[in-house]
């Protein structure tokens, strides 16, 4: 029942905008109750100037209107409240929080109805959307290790993700890692191919 109407907000041109009625209604404690806990989440790094949910807004509105990148978008850091620590410093960290973010995300995806092939790409792109981690595993194992798990048909979705998410942080320093990624994911394909 709630697929068709969720689905028609993602793809809406400002998502953001339902997603914001339906928490002020809240008629999202019927759809993704579990939005409600991003509200007002202060993450306490210099990486984010917003609470979670409007750093997710941000890359909801920023991304493609694909549905799955847009479900992604939406998902990407649901479990960051459960994964908060704060160091010695004061400031946040959210461990895991992107492996626990693509657990949670297929029991959500699955209670609203949306078939496997669906939720596999939704929670794969959430798995692997984490660029700290993307970044020391292409320093350490190359760029391979990371088109492996991500799937080469889902790479471009990938990126995609990953350049909405640091595109929702006030650091555009993030942007250039993104560009490097792209450019060694871009280098690898071509010499994949040309073999």
């Amino acid at each position: 029942m709630y697929k068709k109407f969720l689905n028609n907000i993602l793809m809406s041109e400002k998502p953001s905008k339902g997603i914001y009625r339906l928490i002020e209604t809240k008629e999202i404690m019927e759809i993704i109750p579990e939005l409600i806990e991003l509200r007002g989440f202060d993450q306490r790094t210099p990486y984010h100037d917003k609470d979670v949910l409007d750093h997710t807004m941000a890359v909801l509105d920023s991304i493609k209107p694909k549905l799955h990148l847009r479900m992604a978008a939406l998902l990407h850091d649901i479990s960051k409240p459960e994964c908060f620590t704060i160091d010695s410093k004061g400031r946040g960290h959210f461990y895991g929080h992107h492996i626990k973010s693509a657990e949670k995300s297929e029991k959500i995806l699955k209670r609203i109805g949306y078939d496997e092939k669906f939720i596999d790409e939704v929670t794969i792109l959430i798995k692997y959307h984490y660029i700290k981690e993307i970044i020391s595993n292409v320093k350490e194992n190359g760029i391979k290790k990371f088109i492996d798990s991500v799937g080469e048909d889902r790479l471009d979705d990938m990126l995609e993700l990953i350049r909405a998410d640091m595109s929702g942080k006030p650091d555009n320093g993030n942007l250039k890692v993104v560009q490097k990624l792209m450019k060694l994911t871009k280098e690898y394909m071509n010499e994949k191919y040309d073999e």
